[in-house]
């Protein structure tokens, strides 16, 4: 008689735990077979569209002439939120003001440009600008090659600059 319960607790086991392996590798295999969603930042549209704009946008941003007055400056603030506007108007209203009394025109050029990282409402976009200061009062030309770090969020759809960093 033990012997027999002995073999029949052996069978429910067996039986049980091929039910078991049965029901995990199925669950499996569905799990395995069903597409993994498509990340933001592979999607090649949403990329090409953060990378455009922010070279279009810095550009302007750190670009001036002597012309350049405080409208410019907060139309162009209208490209930014958050602390990045506060810090823009104050940098531009001072370099203005010296652009207007000594002549200076700088021209920025973004070089290249490429995502560190994006999803659905952030990005960071590292970008490579050559930079010409050049100051007809001081007869003077400077080039430089600055690597800035752009942050960007997306409010109401649209993408703003919430931070720009010289690295």
């Amino acid at each position: 008689m033990m012997r027999r319960t002995g073999w029949v607790v052996l069978v429910v086991g067996l039986v049980v735990g091929t039910a078991v392996a049965l029901g995990l590798g199925t669950w499996q295999m569905t799990e395995k077979n069903r597409p993994a969603p498509t990340l933001v930042a592979d999607q090649t549209a949403a990329r090409d569209e953060v990378v455009e704009l922010t070279t279009a946008n810095l550009e302007k941003l750190l670009s001036y002439t002597p012309r350049t007055d405080d409208d410019d400056v907060d139309n162009l603030a209208a490209l930014l939120t958050g602390e990045a506007v506060d810090n823009y108007r104050e940098q531009m209203r001072s370099k203005t003001a010296i652009a207007r009394s000594n002549g200076v025109t700088q021209t920025s050029n973004v070089r290249n440009a490429a995502i560190e990282t994006l999803s659905a409402d952030k990005a960071q976009v590292l970008t490579f600008v050559d930079q010409i200061v050049e100051s007809t009062g001081n007869k003077t030309r400077t080039e430089a090659q600055l690597a800035i770090r752009v942050e960007l969020a997306q409010i109401n759809g649209a993408w703003l600059i919430t931070a720009i960093n010289t690295l």
